[in-house]
């Protein structure tokens, strides 16, 4: 009950936090849907040349087994996938400048927004690494034939190895860098919208 009683005191007894300019929340929303925006693009952006490269590889650069070619049918397959995805993500996050002059609409939409990015990033990201595990391991099969064992095996264990550190390390901290940036714009209009409700 003590314990109680000490954090209600706490709570009354907050320092307010000082009052924001609402073209500064804007402002500074802004600039981060700006940035954020511009990272979607890039992504775009080198997923398309990542696409355009499978298939001048796949046109120019002679196979002889079927397994290479459903390889690189399936790295396609799967970078087009992603880049739809984040195409419409670049597109949903740009088109909301409607909702920038209404924060609670804007706090909604981000939420949602943010929740779907996290499935991006979780669920639906492991289908595109699964497809494109499975395509180098088709492509190992004619490594195997044409390639030493000892190779073969080196290619596989650093293949492996890659996606491990990419699934593990890169996209965990891809994730929280994304998070971190649409939740300071929800914090920021949070605050706002707070202001003026107690205005």
């Amino acid at each position: 009950m003590r314990d109680f009683e000490a954090l209600k005191n706490i709570w009354c007894n907050q320092v307010a936090l000082p009052k924001v300019s609402h073209e500064d929340v804007l402002k500074k929303v802004g600039e981060t849907k700006k940035a954020y925006a511009n990272k979607l693009l890039l992504e775009v952006l080198a997923m398309g040349i990542a696409i355009a490269l499978l298939i001048i590889l796949w046109l120019f650069l002679p196979a002889r087994m079927w397994t290479t070619h459903a390889a690189t049918i399936i790295m396609i397959v799967s970078c087009l996938y992603y880049l739809v995805y984040q195409i419409r993500d670049f597109t949903k996050i740009n088109s909301t400048n409607s909702l920038i002059e209404k924060p609670e609409e804007y706090i909604s939409y981000l939420k949602n927004y943010k929740q779907s990015r996290y499935n991006l990033n979780t669920k639906k990201y492991k289908v595109y690494a699964l497809s494109l595990g499975i395509a180098f391991m088709l492509y190992f099969v004619e490594i195997a034939f044409t390639a030493s064992v000892v190779i073969t095996i080196i290619g596989a264990v650093a293949t492996a190895a890659w996606f491990a550190f990419c699934y593990f390390v890169l996209m965990r901290n891809y994730i929280r860098k994304e998070e971190s940036k649409i939740q300071n714009m929800i914090e920021n209009l949070e605050r706002l919208q707070k202001q003026f409700g107690e205005g």
